[in-house]
């Protein structure tokens, strides 16, 4: 039997991440009818102002867990993780709201290749547009979502072998997490994933995204992103500039 444990990060937006949870519900119940799968979820609530103050006591697949002063991304990913460990572990962002193939897909994925460790999937905007269809890296800015706010009709939906995807859903072998210690928290706001899949490749496990389904991202929901996200941006470069390889498009 195989574990699945789904991690939720949230901030507010209460009544978007209950749909999220919604939809991951039906998506974990249809790859459950496909192979054997046990599946928990965590919320972890980031310092929310007024505490989130459900699910039901009487659903243990689902887990809240509440930081009272506001923590990284990759500091909620990490003791959501060692609450539940698991065979499969899901990061999902609260405005992610997943087909309900989603799942199935990455579990697929991920079972009919041994040496993949990563698994992301295909993204699109609420106007169609894609978001995110896999993660490159260009010779000067650095990575980016190829094929962001394209026609999804005009990329291709082959599954290939990338260097990285969005953590904003993200599914990781169990044994890759645990050897790679979790999301490096040094990252004040985002590049953790990114900085999480180029280690992985490091450690010489494959990462792929699934194309087949598209699921639905809001994206840029916290407030100030951009100005948040400079400061990782900068560690990342420091880190990573001129050791990863360059596969984008210019144009892309």
């Amino acid at each position: 039997m195989t574990t699945l444990t789904t991690v939720v990060p949230t901030r507010g937006f209460e009544p978007l991440l209950r749909v999220c949870l919604d939809r991951l519900a039906a998506a974990t119940a249809h790859a459950a009818t496909l192979r054997p799968l046990t599946t928990r979820t965590v919320v972890v609530d980031n310092a929310t102002p007024v505490p989130l103050r459900w699910p039901p006591t009487s659903d243990r697949r689902l887990t809240v867990v509440r930081f009272d002063t506001h923590h990284t991304f990759a500091a909620c990913c990490n003791r959501a993780v060692a609450v539940a460990p698991s065979d499969l572990i899901l990061l999902l962002n609260n405005d992610v709201l997943l087909d309900p193939r989603a799942v199935a897909v990455m579990v697929e994925t991920l079972g009919a290749e041994p040496g993949l460790g990563i698994c992301g999937t295909r993204l699109v905007f609420p106007d169609g547009r894609l978001q995110h269809a896999g993660v490159r890296f260009g010779p000067t800015r650095g990575p980016y979502h190829h094929g962001r706010g394209r026609d999804p009709d005009t990329v291709p939906r082959a599954r290939v072998h990338l260097q990285a995807v969005t953590g904003a859903c993200m599914m990781v072998r169990g044994t890759l997490w645990r050897a790679l210690g979790g999301l490096d928290e040094s990252y004040p706001f985002g590049l953790e994933d990114i900085d999480f899949c180029l280690r992985a490749g490091q450690a010489g496990w494959a990462v792929s995204c699934a194309q087949t389904v598209d699921s639905l991202h809001f994206e840029a929901m916290t407030p100030g992103r951009i100005a948040l996200d400079r400061p990782s941006r900068r560690l990342f470069m420091e880190r990573w500039h001129g050791r990863y390889t360059i596969d984008g498009d210019p144009h892309d």
